[in-house]
């Protein structure tokens, strides 16, 4: 059962209007500026400094194990220096 393209024509138009209106929005511009507000009071309340701890934990951890594991590569580079 396939979609006419009246039909996907009719989706596409339905969600457009559902996330201009989320959104409250017109213009790309204008959706930016609202998405960094609210990421900058979440971060202000320290509702994401949790999250963003994680993410640096794992960052890091995923470097040193890949510095670790390519250390023959970097090692005697340093050790001619």
């Amino acid at each position: 059962m396939a979609l006419s393209s009246t039909e996907k024509k009719e989706i596409e138009v339905l969600i457009r209007k559902e996330i201009k209106d989320f959104m409250g929005s017109t213009t790309a511009k204008q959706f930016e500026d609202k998405l960094m507000n609210k990421i900058s009071k979440d971060i202000q309340r320290g509702k994401l400094e949790k999250d963003v701890k994680e993410v640096i934990i794992k960052s890091f951890r995923e470097f040193y194990t890949l510095m670790y594991q390519q250390r023959s590569f970097w090692e005697s580079k340093f050790r001619n220096a």
